[in-house]
């Protein structure tokens, strides 16, 4: 009678420690990432003294920051970033929405 218990025992201590060591080590839920790099470009600007503003051949206005993007005019009197600048990175921004709306009205 002992042994059968004994067997018992060695068996299920067997049996948990082949299905505890079939875990996977790796915790991915736990993971950090590095945050994605965000870009410190402005989806929208308002125009302000000092700004040059340039027309277009098609008659509409633009400003181009320093570092070589151009905005369109838009309604309000703000610019508005041009569409080949935009990535997915900018999807997350607070601006994006507004954005959108604006390109949307331009088709």
């Amino acid at each position: 009678m002992k042994r059968i218990r004994i067997v018992q025992a060695a068996v299920l201590l067997a049996v948990v420690v082949v299905i505890a060591s079939c875990g996977s080590s790796r915790d991915y839920h736990d993971r950090r990432y590095p945050p994605r790099t965000q870009t410190d470009v402005s989806l929208i600007i308002s125009s302000y003294p000092g700004i040059a503003i340039y027309r277009h051949p098609s008659g509409m206005y633009y400003y181009r920051d320093p570092r070589g993007f151009v905005y369109w005019r838009g309604y309000g009197n703000r610019y508005y970033l041009d569409q080949r600048y935009m990535n997915r990175s900018y999807h997350s921004h607070q601006q994006y929405n507004d954005w959108r709306r604006y390109h949307g009205r331009r088709r």
